[in-house]
């Protein structure tokens, strides 16, 4: 004689199924990532080094990538339908976005939106303000800068974050930024010492701004930087927590 199962059983069962089926179909939903670059100081080919990280976040099958040239897409009513924005950009002389943009950007965060700085991102709008606030770290121009590119390591500060987790230092050819501005609280991942401002330097870090989640990488100076692999680990690691705060890719 078969024993009915208790109503709790059967509810609880249920439950579990169907959490395990939304886990599953988030699992296989691709992450909507928003580029923005087009433009660059000579020695940084935005052409180049946009295509590249549009193919190795691509590659993992995790993004769903669109690369807009125009960083008055901020401004747009489709901004908000994007998971995470990547600026991909950097040089002091390009122009302030306008009013309309800058607010678009800084309540897309404020209200949850995502943001991943890469490299020479931190140097642009120099006379935006909040910009600083919403990277946490910016290069303010005679202030900011490098030593000559080359080899250094990065060390990993934090070993159990998600973006970090299970990365070991590494060695790089690279641009070393050091002394940025910045006053923000950030949750520092990963650093390097600097010979040129004789410290340790942050290089990889996390914060918020407003609901939103915000990745900053200053790593990755020429297309030789973004083929190391620990980088390209980094990239897509932190563009996905950025985007959904957990880490699938490896």
């Amino acid at each position: 004689m078969n024993k009915r199962h208790h109503p709790l059983f059967s509810m609880l069962f249920i439950l579990l199924a169907v959490t395990l089926a939304g886990n599953l179909q988030a699992a296989d939903q691709k992450v909507k990532a928003l580029v923005v670059t087009g433009f660059d100081v000579g020695s940084h080919k935005w052409q180049e080094s946009t295509k590249l990280i549009e193919q190795v976040l691509t590659k993992t099958g995790r993004f769903d990538v669109t690369v807009s040239k125009d960083k008055e897409v901020f401004g747009s009513d489709s901004l908000s339908g994007y998971q995470v924005v990547v600026l991909s950009y950097g040089f002091w002389k390009e122009a302030d976005p306008s009013d309309k943009a800058k607010a678009g950007l800084l309540n897309y965060a404020k209200a949850g939106g995502n943001v991943v700085a890469l490299h020479f991102a931190c140097s642009s709008f120099q006379d935006w303000k909040e910009y600083r606030n919403l990277l946490g770290r910016v290069w303010v121009k005679g202030t900011g800068g490098h030593g000559p590119y080359g080899e250094f390591t990065v060390n990993i500060k934090d070993k159990v974050h998600p973006i970090t987790k299970g990365i070991n230092d590494f060695k790089t050819e690279d641009e070393l930024y050091a002394k940025l501005t910045g006053d923000a609280k950030i949750e520092v991942l990963a650093t390097a010492y600097s010979k040129w401002s004789s410290k340790v330097e942050p290089i990889v870090y996390v914060k918020s701004y407003g609901k939103g989640r915000v990745v900053h990488n200053v790593l990755g100076h020429g297309i030789d930087s973004k083929q190391n692999a620990s980088y390209q680990k980094l990239l897509c690691r932190g563009v996905e927590w950025a985007a959904t705060g957990k880490v699938t890719v490896d």
